[in-house]
C-alpha cells in the first residue's frame, strides 16, 4: 500500500496546460508569502531601527545566504524524480541527508569566520542566528523539491505560506514589545524550523512512510558528485547577488547596507514572477530533453515571451514611481537611495530572463555551462565593486549590479543558443516595450495621485495596449482577444 503511494499519487496523469498554470499559480503564492514576509519584515526593520538597525538584519542574512545550506541538492533531486518518480523516496532521504549535513557544516563554518575575523559581539549573534535559519531552509528546500517533481506545487504554498506568517507575526511582535533586528533574526530561525517540519511531515504522508535521512554508500557519493556543480552554480549565484551587500558592510558600513538593501529588496522580489513559471515548467522541460527538443523549446520560449510581458512594465512603472514607493515604504531617511533604487530596476527584466535561460541549461543537463557563466561574473561582479563602492557607495554597487546582471544573460544566451538554438529575447521584448509607453503616460499624468492610483490606472492601460497590440498582430481568423493572447505567449509547433 506504502509502495502504491510512493509512485501513484505523484504521477497522476493531469492536462499539461492546465496543470503548468495551476503550479505557476501556486508558484506565484508561494513566492508571493515569501516576498510579502521578507518585505513587510524589512519596512518594519526599517521604520523600528532606522538604516543602522536594517543594515544589522541585512548583513547577517545576505553573509549567510551566501553558503550552499542545501549543497544543491533541489535542482538535481527535482529533475530526477521528475524523469523516474518511483525513486521519490530514495532521492527525498539521500538529499535530506545530504541538507542535514551541510547545513550544520557550513553553519558552523560561517559563525567561526566570522568569530575569527574579530566582528562585534552584536554581528556574532546576528550571523548565528541567521546562519540556523538558513540551514532549517535548506532542509525545507529539499522537501520542496520532491513537490516540484511530483507537479504538487500547492504543497509547497501551503507550507511556506504558514512559515511566512509564522515569521511576519513573530516579527511583529517583536518589535511591538520593543524589540530590534536580534528579534527579527529570531523570528526567522523559528520560523524556518517550522517550515523544514512541516514540509517533512506532508513529504512523509504522501509517501507513506516516514522520510529518513540516509542512503547508501555508493548512491550517497553519486549524489555528492552530481550535486557538487549545482553547488557551486548555487553558491556563486548567492556570491554574486550578495557580494555589493557584503562589501558595503564592510567598507561603508551599516548604513549603506541599510540604504542599498531598501532598493535592492523591492527589486529583487519581482523574481518571483519568473520563478513561479520556471520551476512549473522545469520538471516538464527535463523530460522533454533530449528526445523532445522541439517541445523544449517551446516551453523556453513560452517562458520569456511571458516574462517579457510582465518585467518590461514592472521596469518601467518602478522607475517612474521609484520616488513615491520610497517615501511611502520607508520614509524621509531612505530618500537619498532612491537614486540607487532607479539604477537598480534594470536588473529586474534582466534577472528574469537570466533565469528562463538558467532553468533551461540545468534541465538540458548542461549544468558545468552556469558554473562558467556564472563564476565569470562573480568574479567581475567582486572587481568592479573593489572599484566602485570606496567611490561612489551604494550608488556604485548599483550600477555594477546592472553591468553584472547584462554579463551574465548574455552568456547564458549564448551557452543555450549552441544547445537548443537562439532564444530570441528581443523578439520577446518588442510588444512589451510598446505597450508601456501609453502606461507610462498614464503613471506621469496621475503624479500627484496616491501611489495606488497611478499603480492602478498604469496596470489597466497596460493591459488594454498589449490586448490592443496582441489583436492588431493576429490574423484575421485569430483576433478574438483570448486567441490573440494566447497566440503572445505560446509559440507556433
Amino acid at each position: 500500500m506504502a509502495a502504491s503511494r510512493t509512485t501513484a499519487s505523484p504521477s497522476t496523469p493531469r492536462s499539461g496546460a492546465r496543470l503548468v498554470a495551476a503550479n505557476s499559480g501556486w508558484q506565484l503564492v508561494t513566492f508571493a508569502a515569501r516576498a510579502v514576509a521578507g518585505l513587510g519584515v524589512v519596512v518594519l526593520v526599517a521604520r523600528a531601527g532606522g538604516p543602522r538597525s536594517l543594515g544589522v538584519f541585512q548583513f547577517a542574512l545576505m553573509l549567510s545566504s551566501i553558503l550552499p545550506f542545501y549543497y544543491g541538492v533541489p535542482p538535481l533531486l527535482a529533475r530526477e524524480v521528475a524523469r523516474a518518480p518511483e525513486q521519490s523516496r530514495r532521492w527525498i532521504e539521500a538529499g535530506t541527508l545530504v541538507a542535514l549535513v551541510a547545513g550544520a557544516g557550513f553553519a558552523g563554518l560561517l559563525v567561526l569566520g566570522t568569530a575569527v575575523s574579530g566582528a562585534s559581539a552584536e554581528t556574532l549573534a546576528a550571523v548565528q542566528l541567521a546562519a540556523a535559519g538558513m540551514a532549517f531552509d535548506g532542509v525545507a528546500r529539499v522537501q520542496f523539491a520532491v513537490f516540484w517533481a511530483w507537479e504538487r506545487m500547492h504543497l509547497e504554498a501551503v507550507v511556506t505560506s504558514v512559515q511566512e506568517a509564522a515569521f511576519l507575526a513573530a516579527t511583529v511582535a517583536a518589535l511591538a514589545a520593543g524589540g530590534g533586528a536580534m528579534e527579527a533574526l529570531v523570528a526567522f530561525a523559528a520560523s524556518r524550523a517550522l517550515g523544514a517540519g512541516l514540509g517533512w511531515l506532508v513529504v512523509g504522508r504522501r509517501l507513506g512512510a516516514v522520510v529518513v535521512p540516509r542512503a547508501s554508500l555508493p548512491f550517497l557519493r553519486s549524489t555528492l558528485r552530481r550535486c557538487t556543480s549545482f553547488a557551486v552554480n548555487d553558491t556563486l549565484t548567492l556570491a554574486h547577488s550578495r557580494a555589493d551587500a557584503v562589501m558595503l558592510g564592510m567598507i561603508k558600513g551599516p548604513v549603506a547596507v541599510g540604504l542599498h538593501q531598501a532598493g535592492t529588496n523591492l527589486v529583487l522580489y519581482f523574481n518571483v514572477l519568473a520563478r513561479s513559471l520556471n520551476h512549473a515548467l522545469y520538471p516538464r522541460m527535463s523530460k522533454a530533453w533530449p528526445v523532445r527538443p522541439d517541445q523544449f523549446r517551446r516551453l523556453r520560449d513560452a517562458s520569456l515571451r511571458s516574462i517579457g510581458l510582465v518585467a518590461v512594465p514592472i521596469a518601467v512603472g518602478c522607475l517612474l514611481l521609484a520616488p513615491r514607493t520610497f517615501d511611502v515604504l520607508y520614509g524621509p531617511e531612505f530618500d537619498r537611495a532612491v537614486l540607487a533604487y532607479q539604477v537598480l530596476v534594470l536588473v529586474i527584466p534582466l534577472r528574469m530572463l537570466s533565469h528562463t535561460l538558467s532553468i533551461s541549461l540545468a534541465a538540458a543537463d548542461r549544468q558545468n555551462r552556469r558554473v562558467i557563466g556564472v563564476a565569470t561574473v562573480t568574479a567581475l561582479n567582486i572587481g568592479l565593486n573593489l572599484y566602485m563602492i570606496p567611490r561612489w557607495s551604494y550608488l556604485g554597487a548599483a550600477v555594477t549590479a546592472v553591468v553584472c546582471e547584462t554579463v551574465l544573460m548574455l552568456m547564458y544566451a549564448y551557452f543555450l543558443r549552441r544547445v537548443a538554438g537562439g532564444s530570441r529575447i528581443p523578439r520577446s521584448l518588442v510588444l512589451p516595450l510598446a505597450a508601456s509607453v501609453p502606461m507610462a503616460g498614464a503613471v506621469l499624468v496621475t503624479t500627484h495621485q496616491h501611489l495606488l492610483v497611478s499603480v492602478a490606472l498604469g496596470s489597466a492601460v497596460y493591459a488594454l495596449a498589449v490586448l490592443g497590440l496582441a489583436v492588431l498582430r493576429a490574423p484575421a481568423a485569430g483576433r478574438r482577444p483570448a486567441k490573440a493572447l494566447v497566440a503572445l505567449v505560446r509559440p507556433a509547433p
